[in-house]
Formats: structure tokens, sequence, C-alpha cells
């Protein structure tokens, strides 16, 4: 499985080398189309629009090689040991099956793997299944709906995210990941299966949406597709690339109101503006011809198609079984108004990552974003909309008449500079709904966060890890019209902040719960039947039937608009008048390579997948960066390469910013075979220590490759340095018995190219406890003094002054235990 021995330390992006490029662990990939031989490299899943860190996506890393799957198809595949990869992949409503062929090179092997979603990341280690490449008879392991009765745990190995378990150094791989190497149960197994389902589903009532998870997969690039596959009759994921989409269709709404039946209506508004201190038109619809006396407001004149007065929501009904899904970093629908209508078979729909905004701003009950609408007879079955920004809506976000349903991590944001008071007045309104609200953002709102009623079957409406910045109204309304239509609210966990209004109204059938509640600058007072009353309302509630995750009310502030919305923790809502367009791709980069005597030719065919210039590309043999080229052709040159096998990769980066990576390309080298040394650390001791003066150092030791001896200078006084030339080891221990920083050396001897590693030990004058009773409480009744070979100098009651030498200080207490010793 392996075509070369050495490692040197891996990851990709340091600088080049100043001695002969070193061959390092390069392994072959399985052929056996059980273990994915013959697998093309290719997923409609992966979102080439950002960076490693910037995205959802999976990182990868094996100590040999492996291949990476997700729900069969193969993400990427490497052969070489130590080079972090970084796939940039849009994840899906329901079961996600990750899936890696790792291949065990020399010494010990592992995989190491971190997955990020939106909100959190996953990463190997417990949770994890394997087995050895001999007990898997089929390619089965790659699919959904895998049986994973039969498969073990994977073997968690002791090694961290900067270090190789073969011994070498690691860079590229997140800093602080919780990520651990994993394998099968036995290091000796050359391939591995290495399996991890990650399932993304609600919480709450809606935990049953399963949305289009039963059909095809499909990709919309613009807001006709959209429509088409949301209004089709078939179970569909409809994946809408990361970008800005246009929905919005223009016509007068004084026409569109008179056709209806309706009629617009315009006043000035009572007050300016808050967001741009500007006095607006204010605008609302009253459901009759030709008056506006339904609206019970004086000032009011009726709105004309000569007044010119624009409306552009795109009002799109929704069928059965959809998920639609923005990728990458999410998608903005303006003008976007989505209904799920029971009538029409609107149940199982399933919204993630979405920016849905611009839907009439300027005009009051002109349409939702988003919808659920049934009636007492036929309610909606199952809704989850998760991740979604929500800004300059005329009419909120309704929930009406449904069961089963979650709003999770919502960003709604009500400032609304072209209305009245600078927010929307209506936020969200739930009649009849079971109905999860989840680690929700409200900020910037009037009110009504939400409005529950009961209207004929009653709602239960459950919210936790909210966080609420800014509203002029109450915050929850519950009220019912009877004894078999009442409206429950549960808030709790949750945090409440810069609120004017009310906690809580409520009246007769309307009951509304607090509990493990946060205010801030708001005022704990909520109003029943019209009377204000202080302190929490504590009204007759229910009890969920799921359980939940609370999250620690203290950081609500801070870690829930940094998650909740378009794109999670990577996203954030598009500006008003953002341009339209799908996001850039990053380019699409093949690599060749020529060989001489001890030379390699690299060579990189580069396409442009958005028309960005190219702005360099890199080069690395290994996991070494050998050359870059900023012009075509992209080609570097390699000399002093010592015979040997090697698998090289090129990034070409556009003006964008973005990275394309190729696939490896495996080539051998001829000619002289230069032996280049290896240094690698084992043991459990740092290579780096700080110890306290008289403290013995943990143990390790270093391994050489392809030299003859080594050599060590620079350590402190005490510290043993055993050099093992049969075993090829230099071991380290002892106790330092001098104080300072020492760096120190290691340097091989007897290659053509020799490594040195440099190091340090840092020792410290601490005070050092030979006692487990050290720093007693107990007052020092005498000292001794040695000096720093132990031999004893004084004794007595009083400490003496002055030395003419270092000594070590122990003092003792009355009843002859040792208190603390130190160096002076």
């Amino acid at each position: 499985m392996k075509f070369s021995k050495f490692i040197a330390g891996f990851a990709l992006s340091f600088g080049l080398s100043s001695a002969a490029l070193a061959p390092t662990e390069v392994v072959m990939l399985p052929s056996d189309a059980s273990l994915g031989g013959g697998d093309a490299v290719g997923s409609q899943l992966i979102a080439a629009t950002y960076n490693g860190g910037n995205g959802p996506g999976i990182w990868i890393v094996a100590d040999g090689g492996y291949r990476l799957y997700h729900n069969g198809d193969l993400l990427a595949e490497d052969n070489q040991a130590g080079r972090v990869r970084f796939v940039p992949m849009t994840f899906l409503p329901g079961e996600n099956a990750i899936s890696v062929v790792g291949v065990n090179g020399e010494g010990a092997p592992g995989v190491m793997v971190q997955i990020d979603d939106l909100d959190r990341s996953y990463y190997s280690g417990s949770g994890w299944y394997a087995k050895p490449s001999s007990g898997v008879g089929n390619n089965s392991w790659k699919a959904k709906g895998r049986d994973l009765s039969q498969w073990g745990g994977a073997t968690s190995l002791s090694y961290s995210n900067t270090a190789l378990p073969s011994g070498g150094t690691l860079s590229g791989f997140p800093s602080g990941s919780s990520a651990k190497w994993i394998w099968s149960g036995s290091e000796s197994d050359s391939v591995a299966i290495l399996l991890f389902n990650l399932t993304i589903q609600a919480e709450g009532f809606g935990s049953v949406t399963t949305g289009g998870d039963a059909g095809s997969i499909v990709i919309a690039k613009d807001s006709a597709t959209i429509r088409k596959y949301l209004q089709s009759s078939d179970a569909v994921t409809i994946l809408v690339p990361e970008g800005t989409y246009d929905f919005r269709q223009f016509r007068n709404a004084a026409t569109d109101a008179t056709s209806a039946g309706r009629t617009w209506c315009k006043t000035t508004c009572s007050e300016a503006n808050a967001v741009t201190g500007k006095t607006n038109t204010f605008y609302r619809i009253a459901f009759e011809a030709n008056s506006c006396s339904s609206l019970g407001e004086s000032n009011l004149e009726i709105v004309t198609e000569s007044d010119g007065v624009q409306a552009w929501s795109n009002w799109i009904t929704i069928k059965a079984n959809k998920s639609l899904v923005g990728m990458g970093r999410g998608a903005n629908l303006r003008g976007a108004s989505l209904n799920n209508r029971a009538y029409e078979g609107g149940h199982n729909n399933i919204f993630r990552n979405l920016a849905i905004y611009d839907v009439n701003p300027h005009l009051i009950e002109a349409g939702d974003g988003l919808e659920t609408t049934g009636d007492a007879d036929t309610h909606i079955e199952n809704f989850w909309a998760d991740h979604i920004s929500y800004k300059w809506i005329s009419d909120g976000m309704d929930m009406e008449f449904v069961d089963n349903a979650t709003i999770s991590y919502l960003d709604f944001d009500g400032a609304n500079e072209y209305n009245c008071w600078g927010t929307d007045p209506y936020m969200a309104l739930v009649e009849d709904a079971h109905l999860t609200y989840a680690n929700n953002y409200w900020h910037n709102t009037y009110g009504r966060v939400p409005k529950v009623t009961g209207e004929s079957d009653g709602s239960q409406v459950h919210l936790y890890n909210q966080y609420v910045d800014g509203n002029r109204f109450f915050i929850a309304g519950a009220s019912g019209k009877s004894s078999s239509a009442e409206a429950y609210v549960r808030y709790e966990n949750s945090y409440l902040e810069n609120g004017t209004g009310y906690l809580a109204e409520w009246g007769s059938y309307g009951y509304v719960y607090f509990s493990d509640i946060t205010l801030d600058n708001t005022k704990e007072q909520h109003r029943y039947n019209g009377t204000v009353t202080s302190g929490m309302p504590q009204a007759t509630t229910f009890t969920p039937s799921y359980s939940f995750e609370k999250r620690t009310v203290a950081n609500l502030p801070t870690e829930i608009p940094n998650l909740a919305g378009v794109g999670g923790r990577y996203g954030k809502m598009p500006e008003y008048d953002q341009a339209f367009g799908i996001s850039p791709v990053a380019a699409t980069t093949t690599i060749a390579v020529s060989t001489g005597e001890n030379s390699a030719t690299l060579t990189a065919n580069v396409t442009s997948s958005s028309g960005a210039s190219i702005s360099s590309v890199k080069f690395y043999v290994g996991t070494e960066l050998v050359g870059t080229a900023t012009s075509s052709p992209y080609q570097v040159t390699v000399s002093e390469v010592p015979a040997g096998t090697y698998s090289a990769i090129a990034i070409a980066t556009d003006a964008n910013g973005l990275e394309g990576v190729s696939e490896y390309a495996t080539f051998e080298v001829e000619g002289e075979l230069t032996t280049v040394a290896a240094l690698l650390k084992h043991g459990a001791g740092s290579s780096n220590q700080t110890i306290a003066l008289g403290d013995t150092i943990v143990p390790f030791y270093y391994i050489w490759e392809n030299a003859t001896t080594v050599t060590v200078e620079g350590v402190p006084e005490g510290i043993s340095v055993d050099i093992d030339t049969d075993a090829q080891t230099v071991s380290f221990s002892g106790k330092p018995t001098e104080s300072g920083t020492f760096q120190y050396t290691i340097t091989t001897v007897g290659a053509d190219s020799n490594a040195t590693v440099v190091r340090a030990f840092t020792v410290t004058e601490a005070t050092t406890a030979i006692s487990d009773n050290l720093r007693l409480q107990e007052p020092t009744a005498y000292y001794r003094v040695f000096d720093m070979q132990g031999r004893p100098l004084y004794a007595g009651e009083f400490k003496p002054e002055t030395m003419n030498m270092r000594t070590i200080i122990v003092e003792y207490t009355k009843s002859g235990k040792v208190k603390t010793k130190y160096v002076k």
C-alpha cells in the first residue's frame, strides 16, 4: 500500500525549503470496487464559493491516504500522508452519510475529520464507526440508510491535531479543533472504513418534517426554475446556488387592490422614522372596495392608480414534500413570498439557509415572506424553517393552522426605513398551531414575537433560547376563543433586552408562562385583559413532549446573533440593493508532471469558473511548496529531487481570492538516490518544556532516519541525552540543575541532506515541593541550606541573609515537615 517510507512533517502552505526535496509517505489507494476503486470525484453538493473556514464543509487529513464520501458520492481523495484538505459542502436536511476509506502507510495509521455545518461542528472520535476492509463485503457502506448495527466503534488515537500518529508534525488543520485521529481496532489493518451519520433535523414539534428527502436533488439557478420545482407534484430537494436572486414582479398596487375588491389607503405617519429621521407615508390595505372606513382611522385617503404606488411581491404557492436549501453560505431571495397552503397540498416542507427580504416593505399587510395557510378543517402538517434571515417584509411571518412545525435559527430584523416608526408593525402571528421556536434572534421589532391565538383547535407554542433585542410593544401574546380553542405560550431559557413595552399581553383563554428569563433594560411587567401587572407571566402551561437543548442564557446575546440567519456563523443579511447573481466559483485546476533525472516539471491547466483572472498557481510536492507561477503557462521545475515516488497538487487562486485545488498526481523520479535525513519526535513529553528547577522533565525521544547518528547541543546541566545508534534514537530525561532558557539543537549526521530541529527547555526558579504537605499553613520553624549538588551548608532558626553561591533553601515546620523549597 505504500510507495515511500519517509515522513518529514506535513501540511499545505509553508514556504520553500532550502534543503533537497524529501520523499514523503505516498500510498496506493485500493483498486477494489468495494473500497471505492473506479469512483470519480464529484458531487452537486460541493460549493466552491469560499475557502476553508469561511463556510460549511469537511476538513480531512490522513496519516496515509483516504477517500471521502457523502451519501455515496466521492468528494475527495488523496494518497499523501499529512496533506490537509477542505471540501466546501452543503449538508442536506435528513441523513448525511459521511464515509472515509482510510489507507495505512508506514508507522501508525489514522484519519482525522472535522465537519462544519451552519451552527456547529462535528468531530472524528466518539460516535464514529469502523471496520477493517476485510470485514466489508460490498460498497453499501457509502450510502444513506446503511445498517450500522454490525459495525464497531472507531478507535480514537491519542495524538493531537498538530501531530501525525506516525510522529511527524501537522499544520493546516483548524486550530483548536476537537477532532481526534481515528482508526479501526488494530493499527495493523492496512485499510479501514470509517463512518459517521450527521442527521440534520428540527428540534421540537417539527422534528418529523422530512421535506423532499424521499425524492431527487435538483439545482435551480434562477427564480423561474425555483418556482417550477416548488410547484411540482414530486418530492424534491431544491438546491439554490449561493447568490442573490430577484423574484420581484412590479405592478400598480392600486390596480391589484381594485381587482381583488380591496382598497389601499394612505396618510402621513404620526412620527418620524427611527432609522432615517424622515416622516414617511403610511399605506394600509382595507378589505373592502373603494373605502377606508373599515380601518377606523381618520385622515385616510384612497390610493389611486395615478399615485403610481408599486407592489412587487412574487407570491408562490408550494406543493408537498419540498426542501428549498440555499447552498454554501446561503441564497438570498428578494421579493419572494412563499406560501404553504393546506388546500393546495402544501405539507411537509423545509426551508433552510435562505434570506427572504424586500416583500413590499413600504406597504402594510401586502404579503409575508414565508407563511403557512390552512383552516379549521385542514391544517398544514409538518413544517420546518431553519437559518432564515428575514427583513423588509410587509406582513411578517404568519403561521396559521399548522401542526408539527419548527422555526429555528431565525434572524428577524424588523427595522424598516420605508415604513412608519422605523419598524414593521407585524412580526409573527400564530393561529391554531403546534409550533416550536428554537434559537431565534428577534431585533428592532414592534411587538408580537409571537402573537398566538386559538381560533378553533387552539395553539401550543414553545419558545426557548430566544434573544430579543429592542421591542416596542408586547413580546409574547396569547388569546383564545373558547375552552376548546385556547392559546398556550411557553417561553423559557431566553434573554430579553431593551424592551419598552410588556413581556406579554394575554386575555381570555390565553395563557403565557415565562421561566428562566433574563431581563436587560426591560421592565418585568405584563398585561392581562388590559390590566398591567408587575412580574413574570406565570399562567397555566403545557409540557413539551420532546427533549431539547438549553443554551446558557447569559451567552445568548453573543451566540444567537452569530449563529442565526442565512449562512449561520458564515453568512449575513444581504444589503437592500445588493447585486443579483450567483456567487463566484473557484477555478478548475488539473496538474500534470513530467520527470527527468533527479528533476520534475509540474504544469497546471487552470480554467476560471467565473471569469476572474488567475492571480497565482502554487505547486506542492508532498506537503512542501516547491514553486509559484503567476502567468500562463503555469509551470515550475524542481531540481535536486531524490529518486523515489511523489504526490503533487496545484492550487490556483483567482482575483476573488478563491482557491481551486487539483486532484493529486503521483509520479516517479529516477536518478541518483540522495539520502535525506529525518527526525521524528516520540514519547509523552513535549520537546519544548517548561519546568521548575529541581523537577524532572517528562521524558521523550526522537527517531532518526537515513543518517548514521545525531549531535545534540545546548541542553541544561542535569538533562541526560542517550544516543542509541542501533535503535536510531536519541532520548531525553533527567532533572535540570540550572535555571534559564536553553535552546538546544538536534542534528543528524551522515546524510546527503541532514535534518535539524531546534527546541527549548525553560527552567524556572519557582518553588518545588518535596512533600505532599506542600505550603502548609504552619509557620517556618527552622531552615536548612544546601549547595546545588545537595551538600548541607547551614541549619538554624534564622535564614541566612546572604550566601556566596547559588543555594537550595528548605523551610521546615515545627513538626519537622517540609513547608517549601526554593533556590536563592
